[in-house]
């Protein structure tokens, strides 16, 4: 290892990032240097620009209400980072970067908004979000097929289907779960007489946290034990069967699985508090009820009451839910808690929201135009003494650390660590890693975490995990052996060369001037470059401004 690494690697992350001058407010001052070529500009893409003036009204008024001011705007290097991590779900590579910061375009951030909705890694990364929303990041199981279902809701998001759509599907879905992918939802909660199936429904479709009430009536909201029992019996009758087939060495293996819906169980029965047995039948949270007979398909009835265009917390649900994937926190907060004893922040906005969300026929990408292109989105994530302790009007952007994909991803777009020592088998090494990542980020308790907290084995994983060394290695072929050849023969100063394209690397930016002039007097101090430039990346990749999203 390297000696700098060897000095730096028993140090905490802050403690690197604080030695380099790399704190997330560190640039105040303009890049140090430009780059004399040009990229291809990737901004020109015409889109709307969609932009409804009303969510900026509502959120101003909520400022002068409380007396605050407002963060200055983002920096451009601060915006497309967030763009990028929010719709793609990983850092921009140097090329990108380059072409947007190198950008003089009026407008250019609304063409960003509009290049990264067609981009196909704003499907896939939506995708991973659902998936691991839906049926979680951990294996569940030989018969659930993660890959069809990943599958599926990728060409959602790809062909941009209304949201009361694919909601419809996903509580109604049937038939082969290979070929049907959003039959892998249902099948991923059947346990325990669907308990988990009627909690998740609720609580991702219509943020309505009735779990609790599994066993006794809600202690601070109106909801009542035969509310979630009433629930529950839609979904009677689901039944699973595993469909067999011959390998090649003969052996019965698993094909795939079928769901159907008996029509049987039209009722759920319940343990009382007071030790009697309740019965429930098949009733909406507004009360409404359907046959208790054989002539109706009770899910496919759920369905049909929960994306009713009628059902305003659908809608509510979906915007609020959107709002706090962008903005770090929802106008309600758990994103998934609405009632009365959790009054959201904008009551006004997110039914103004809502009711434009349904309007639009349930666009997904219109709603993040909308919200990607308010003020508040385009906000620094550096507060003021005004706007300090504010943690609900959107003031200034909130930090949001990396789930772990992200963080993956954007290693792999940062270093190309699949690609040195020869490729390989990059799927291969990919889940390698990845399983890595998902052991780091599990809790105590072995369950799966869900975003980078700066825990012990995370900062290990980090600092001397098989990614990492892989990524800031300066073997041929590797990323850095890359970059060095290209600075040599680029024609300037290979330093400076160096330590540019480190930094829009990692932290998709120029240096500050400070930061160029303590890396390059680090250059001049050491006969080898690439161990100068392994501790350098190393350090970059390290700091808190790397594993957060601003």
């Amino acid at each position: 290892m390297p000696l700098f690494r060897q000095r730096l690697s028993s140090k905490p992350v802050w403690y690197v990032a604080l030695c380099l001058g790399m704190a997330a407010t560190a640039y105040a001052a303009a890049p140090a240097t430009k780059e004399k070529e040009k990229a291809k500009d990737i901004v020109t893409t015409k889109g709307t620009g969609a932009r409804l003036e009303f969510i900026d009204q509502m959120i101003r008024e909520s400022w002068a209400s409380a007396n605050i001011k407002p963060s200055p705007v983002a920096r451009d290097e601060e915006f497309l980072r967030r763009a990028y991590l929010d719709v793609l779900g990983r850092v921009p590579n140097i090329a990108e970067a380059k072409a947007f910061l190198g950008s003089k375009e009026k407008g250019k951030r609304a063409k960003l908004v509009e290049y990264l909705l067609a981009h196909p890694d704003y499907q896939k990364n939506f995708a991973n979000q659902w998936k691991v929303l839906l049926i979680g990041r951990q294996n569940q199981g030989r018969t659930i097929n993660e890959k069809a279902f990943r599958d599926w809701l990728r060409r959602q998001f790809a062909d941009n289907r209304p949201w009361n759509d694919i909601a419809y599907d996903l509580i109604t879905a049937t038939g082969n779960n290979k070929e049907n992918g959003a039959a892998n939802f249902v099948m991923s909660h059947l346990e325990m007489g669907a308990v988990p199936l009627t909690s998740i429904t609720t609580r991702v479709f219509l943020s309505q946290q009735i779990q609790c009430t599994q066993c006794h009536d809600h202690p601070s909201n109106d909801w009542k034990q035969a509310d979630f029992w009433g629930i529950n019996a839609f979904l009677k009758g689901i039944k699973t069967e595993e469909i067999r087939v011959e390998n090649a060495t003969g052996a019965s293996v698993i094909d795939h699985v079928e769901v159907t819906d008996m029509p049987t169980n039209a009722f759920s029965s319940f343990e009382r508090r007071d030790a009697r047995v309740g019965i429930a039948f098949p009733t909406f949270l507004d009360g409404r009820k359907i046959s208790q007979g054989t002539d109706v398909n009770r899910r496919q009835a759920l369905g049909k009451f929960i994306t009713e265009s009628t059902n305003d917390n659908f809608s509510k649900a979906f915007v609020n839910r959107m709002w706090g994937h962008f903005l770090g926190r929802g106008f309600v907060h758990p994103l998934d808690d609405f009632g009365a004893h959790n009054p959201p922040s904008h009551p006004e906005l997110l039914d103004k929201l809502g009711q434009e969300f349904k309007a639009s026929k349930y666009d997904i990408k219109g709603l993040i135009r909308w919200i990607m292109n308010s003020e508040s989105y385009g906000l620094t994530s550096s507060s003021t003494k005004s706007n300090e302790k504010d943690e609900t009007l959107f003031s200034h952007m909130s930090l949001k650390p990396f789930s772990p994909e992200q963080l993956f991803d954007s290693l792999i777009v940062a270093t190309a660590a699949h690609k040195a020592g020869g490729g390989g088998d990059n799927e291969t090494k990919r889940n390698e890693w990845m399983r890595q990542f998902q052991f780091a980020f599990a809790n105590d308790e072995g369950e799966e975490g869900s975003s980078f907290q700066g825990t012990i084995p995370q900062a290990l994983m980090m600092m001397n995990g098989p990614l990492m060394e892989q990524a800031v290695g300066g073997k041929p072929g590797s990323f850095l052996a890359d970059l060095l050849q290209s600075a040599q023969q680029h024609g300037g100063a290979v330093d400076e060369y160096v330590v540019n394209h480190l930094y829009l690397a990692a932290l998709s930016r120029f240096p500050t001037h400070g930061e160029l002039t303590f890396a390059r007097r680090h250059f001049s101090s050491y006969p080898d470059t690439i161990q100068v430039m392994e501790d350098l990346f190393w350090a970059l990749l390290n700091s808190n401004e790397f594993v957060l999203n601003r």
